[in-house]
């Protein structure tokens, strides 16, 4: 794949010329058509007869995406504050100078792959009822809402996971929170933590 440069020269079909045409590769701010936003400093092809954007590259088709990524939803949850210790006790264990927003990539990151795995359904509901046998909610206990905004795949996934397992938002979340319990502070998977590690590393 060619990779083009500001000023680089090119053909293309111009609609308002009526045929091939010359181009030249500049950085222009496009609006959609559906006029729903604009794309800001994108490299494309512009007609050196009429000045009209005629081609996109390649390479900015990604800038384009981002452009049009959806608003990301929110993820809500009141569950007894053991939940969001153990959140936070992970997320420190994997990386001591994490702050508490790693909390949305590793909840994302394992319910990834458990909407990955057929198998994850039977562990989920078995996670369940370990989480309820593990932290008993007598009358009373202290309780911390957790809030996180989460890409609109991610609140999908989590949605197919409440129908398939039969569990709702917070029953799914403690069960995701025993499984990060299990993997990072009870019974340590070396693969695992190392690939948290390195999001962990990346995202800052």
């Amino acid at each position: 794949m060619k990779i083009f440069l500001d000023g680089d020269k090119g053909k293309a079909i111009c609609d308002r010329c009526g045929g091939i045409v010359d181009t030249t590769f500049q950085r222009r701010d496009v609006p959609f058509s559906d006029g729903s936003g604009l794309v800001r400093n994108l490299l494309v092809g512009v007609c050196d007869s009429c000045d009209a954007v005629v081609s996109i590259p390649a390479q900015s088709t990604p800038a384009i995406r981002r452009a049009r990524k959806p608003a990301p939803d929110n993820l809500e949850a009141n569950l007894p504050a053991v939940y969001v210790d153990l959140l936070d006790y992970a997320v420190y264990t994997i990386d001591e100078q994490a702050s508490t927003d790693f909390r949305r990539l590793l909840l994302t990151y394992f319910v990834h792959r458990d909407a990955s795995d057929p198998r994850s359904v039977r562990r989920l509901r078995k996670a369940h009822d370990e989480a309820l046998a593990r932290y008993p909610e007598p009358r009373g206990v202290p309780r911390r809402r957790l809030s996180l905004k989460v890409p609109p795949r991610v609140s999908l996934a989590l949605r197919q996971l409440e129908e398939d397992t039969e569990l709702n938002t917070t029953e799914l979340i403690k069960s995701v929170v025993c499984e990060i319990q299990d993997a990072v502070l009870e019974r340590p998977q070396p693969a695992v933590i190392q690939a948290l590690r390195t999001l962990s590393a990346v995202a800052g």
